[in-house]
């Protein structure tokens, strides 16, 4: 991977398959992410046994790396939930076409 999984970029790599699957681990990362003294920023809460982020931050890292292309154990349910988020509404259209577009032109295809 071209991004340190510790402190990811905003914005997808440019390796990156899935760009809304990213946006919405990257959110989730954000919002669990460790502070500066390794204590989720969310809950405030950190385990001796279990140094690192917390479960919901480690979550987001498989997100970002299921997006990437690199499977994880959690990549199915990834793709899931940003499939039912677009079904829902919660995910704007646009960006669903604007990610078909990308995926477009950064396919290989055969004859190509």
């Amino acid at each position: 991977m071209s991004f340190d999984i510790d402190d990811p970029p905003v914005e997808p790599p440019d390796e990156c398959r899935h760009r809304l699957l990213w946006r919405l681990a990257r959110a989730l990362w954000e919002t669990h992410r460790p502070g500066s003294s390794s204590f989720c920023v969310a809950t405030g809460t950190w385990h001796e046994n279990q140094p690192g982020p917390c479960q919901p931050a480690r979550l987001a890292q498989e997100g970002m790396r299921t997006a990437c292309g690199e499977p994880a154990p959690t990549s199915p349910p990834w793709i899931t939930v940003t499939r039912e988020r677009l079904a829902v509404g919660d995910i704007d259209p646009r960006d669903a076409v604007t990610e078909a577009l990308w995926h477009h032109r950064h396919t290989p295809r055969a004859g190509r």
